[in-house]
């Protein structure tokens, strides 16, 4: 197994015992989730052994209940799936843009290089992102995405007009462009959090 994959196993195991924590499941779930937990952790630790994947795979049926997930029914998992990403492909990009902000220089929240607009720059800015905001109300993401781009295009320094693409993109279903807009809205300031949430 690599070590990719050994962080995401670590990362459901703790996203499990943080929702048993943190009170997100019901009490009556918690046990089922804090076994599930443990048998996550032994099969990936016994290379994938027959009777601890039989286990597994009953635990994995309470995981989806605890959370009210029913992988059985076909629309209510058209409606909740990432697809084309996958859990894997999504924590590759957070695993990529984590390590891509530690190496670049720290506290450069936007490069030297990069034109700062103008006053009236960022006021007409800012009436593209509204535009596209009522776009992005009314479902039109293409014309959502035109305005952001404008924004995007009059003030390259603001981290929310490529987020709020980034969130256009992901609605029309290009999680591809998404993920790249997400990531220039981190370069552009690391410690914009939305930024991290549009990854996964």
């Amino acid at each position: 197994m690599s070590e990719k994959q050994q962080q995401l196993v670590l990362s459901i195991i703790e996203f499990l015992n943080q929702s048993i924590n943190d009170g997100t499941v019901r009490a009556d779930d918690k046990e089922s989730l804090e076994v599930a937990s443990m048998l996550i952790s032994i099969f990936f630790s016994q290379h994938r052994e027959i009777l601890i994947y039989g286990l597994i795979n009953s635990k994995v049926q309470c995981i989806g209940e605890a959370f009210g997930v029913d992988p059985s029914d076909q629309q209510h998992t058209e409606r909740l799936s990432v697809k084309p990403a996958t859990l894997q492909t999504i924590f590759d990009v957070f695993l990529k843009t984590r390590d891509k902000l530690s190496s670049s220089s720290e506290g450069a929240s936007i490069s030297t290089s990069t034109p700062q607009p103008s006053p009236e720059d960022k006021i007409q800015a800012e009436k593209f992102k509204q535009s596209g905001n009522a776009q992005m109300s009314n479902k039109n993401y293409d014309q959502a995405i035109d305005s952001y781009t404008q924004a995007i295009g009059l003030d390259s320094t603001n981290p929310v007009y490529y987020s709020n693409r980034a969130a256009a993109y992901s609605s029309k279903g290009d999680h591809l462009s998404a993920v790249g807009d997400a990531e220039q809205a981190i370069y552009v300031d690391p410690k914009f959090v939305k930024a991290y949430h549009r990854l996964g």
